[in-house]
């Protein structure tokens, strides 16, 4: 009787985590959006944007969220329906064939709608930022390779 009640607390406690988890993911601030304004926040001031070109970026920003947005949900949709057909049972080579061929189309169209984001984002960035932009990404990758180096090292050890 005694562990039916640890394990009901347990179940109950597992349960109220999840509910405030989830309730902590849909607060405002939190989570990809709120990241992704912070980076963008930090990298305008990074290049010294004016507050004309802030609000160009951020349109530039918004509309490519507007295209990108349903193509990343459809391409999700369609990677779903793969595994679906691939762990179905028997082996269709042609229904397998079509469906890649749907998601290499649609990350097609996610690659053009990224450069073309990239594209105009570069377009209003004076010369001096963009120089300062290919130093930025300069620094990080550095620390990304340096940073690979240090967990590289240390997953091999263990």
């Amino acid at each position: 009787m005694n562990l039916r009640k640890i394990s009901f607390a347990a179940g109950i406690f597992a349960i109220a985590a999840l509910l405030a988890g989830t309730a902590a993911l849909a607060q405002p601030g939190f989570g990809r959006p709120a990241m992704m304004r912070q980076m963008h926040a930090r990298l305008f001031d990074q290049l010294q944007l004016s507050d004309t070109q802030r609000t160009e970026v951020q349109n530039i920003f918004a509309n490519a969220r507007e295209t990108i947005v349903p193509l990343a949900q459809q391409l999700r949709e369609k990677h779903a329906a793969m595994r679906d057909s691939v762990n179905g049972g028997a082996f269709d080579e042609a229904t397998v064939r079509s469906q890649a061929e749907e998601i290499a189309g649609l990350q097609a169209q996610m690659m053009v709608a990224r450069a073309q984001a990239k594209n105009q984002f570069l377009a209003v960035l004076t010369d001096e930022q963009k120089a300062r932009l290919g130093e930025l990404r300069a620094e990080r990758l550095q620390r990304f390779q340096e940073w690979r180096r240090q967990h590289t090292g240390a997953g091999a050890q263990s």
